[in-house]
């Protein structure tokens, strides 16, 4: 079970720089023309099927590792399998 937070962010690329950026709504669901955050042009964002169809949520973790949500399993992470359970390091994460 996925539990989803607000709409839906769609995952765009500039069509001149191919710069990557995530919008809230589609690019065509704007009234204002928008604009590239790297190149500067107008109306050039395309939606990024590949990272728009992968599961970014599924590898979100929110445990106390870190301060902010990161990927699942990294390095400070209690879900790596590598995560050394010695108490000095406990504490200092």
């Amino acid at each position: 079970m996925h539990i989803i937070t607000g709409p839906r962010r769609r995952h765009c690329r500039c069509r001149a720089c191919r710069g990557r950026q995530v919008k809230a709504k589609h690019p065509n669901d704007y009234t204002r023309r928008i604009r590239c955050k790297h190149c500067g042009q107008f109306d050039t964002l395309v939606i990024d099927k590949w990272a728009d169809n992968r599961g970014w949520r599924k590898y979100t973790c929110y445990c106390d590792g870190y301060h902010f949500p990161h990927r699942i399993r990294s390095e400070w992470c209690y879900h790596n399998p590598h995560y050394p359970h010695e108490q000095e390091r406990v504490l200092t994460a």
